[in-house]
């Protein structure tokens, strides 16, 4: 279809740079699912500040992280199967109030996963690059 069907719009939506992350995503998951290899040889020519969680309606038992140069923070729980991410730890810690079984995902910058409900636990894990900026119209 096209991107205004394919992809639930997530963490970093908020600009044209969201927009740009999810149409290079639906660019490259023709059949819902993202080819990662492509999608990351993709990111290598944005620039800025980016960290994105991306979910295709086609697929929806897969989530993709990218972890670049903004804070983004994953707690998994794999007994019930679900990651949970914030832009910063206290809103995870404010919604699990102190709920077992939770445990930090750390990620390190310049990640990309890509995460299946069936198994939580089998984590596809690539680096990714991209040019990082402190803040628009500064080099890098």
């Amino acid at each position: 279809m096209g991107f205004p069907g394919l992809f639930v719009r997530s963490h970093g939506w908020r600009s044209q740079k969201g927009e740009l992350l999810f149409r290079l995503a639906d660019r490259f998951a023709p059949d819902g699912t993202i080819d990662g290899r492509g999608f990351r040889k993709a990111l290598r020519l944005c620039r800025g500040q980016m960290s994105a969680v991306l979910a295709s309606r086609l697929d929806p038992g897969a989530i993709t992280v990218i972890k670049g140069n903004k804070p983004i923070c994953l707690r998994i729980h794999r007994q019930h199967r679900v990651v949970l991410y914030a832009s910063d730890d206290a809103f995870i810690d404010f919604a699990v109030d102190g709920e077992k079984g939770w445990r930090e995902l750390e990620v390190p910058p310049m990640t990309m996963l890509t995460i299946h409900h069936e198994d939580v636990r089998a984590i596809e894990n690539s680096e990714f690059r991209f040019i990082p900026q402190e803040r628009k119209g500064t080099l890098p």
